[in-house]
């Protein structure tokens, strides 16, 4: 018997394998990013399952938290309690999410470390690149509903 999981991989990877704009297009018109979310580096791409965050502005705590529950194929998928640009992620952080399996992030506020994670080629959407650091002091939520960039 093939449980859900080959049939979920499979899924992602076909998706994967078209651009934005037409996934976007076949499934009604739903589910874009506000275009403020960019690519922090030419031709980053990803796909695969949303291991959501729910943080706040310029505390990185519930990333790392996220790092220990990341799974292979998951897209770190960061929102914000409130408009933020500070530096949320870096080199570390992708370092970690990358040996745990994690295929990208989508940050809806600010990324670091620009040239190592594209030496690295680890895929990251942000709206902002800023060199501010961020503290680790305040719980937010991991694997929750959220809305990110509009979504």
């Amino acid at each position: 018997m093939i449980g859900f999981g080959g049939m979920v991989t499979n899924l992602i990877e076909q998706l994967g394998s078209f651009g934005v704009a037409t996934v976007h297009e076949a499934l009604g018109r739903t589910g874009l990013l506000s275009p403020g979310i960019r690519p922090i580096y030419p031709g980053a791409k990803a796909a695969g399952t949303a291991l959501t965050v729910l943080a706040h502005p310029g505390d990185n705590l519930m990333l790392h938290a996220a790092a220990a529950l990341c799974r292979p194929g998951d897209i770190i998928v960061v929102a914000l309690s409130a408009e933020n640009t500070d530096g949320m992620l870096g080199e570390l952080l992708a370092t970690s999410f990358r040996a745990r399996g994690g295929v990208g992030v989508i940050v809806d506020a600010g990324c670091r470390d620009v040239a190592e994670l594209t030496r690295m080629k680890f895929p990251v959407l942000s709206k902002a690149i800023s060199a501010k650091g961020t503290v680790k002091a305040t719980l937010g939520e991991v694997n929750v509903p959220v809305v990110c960039a509009g979504q």
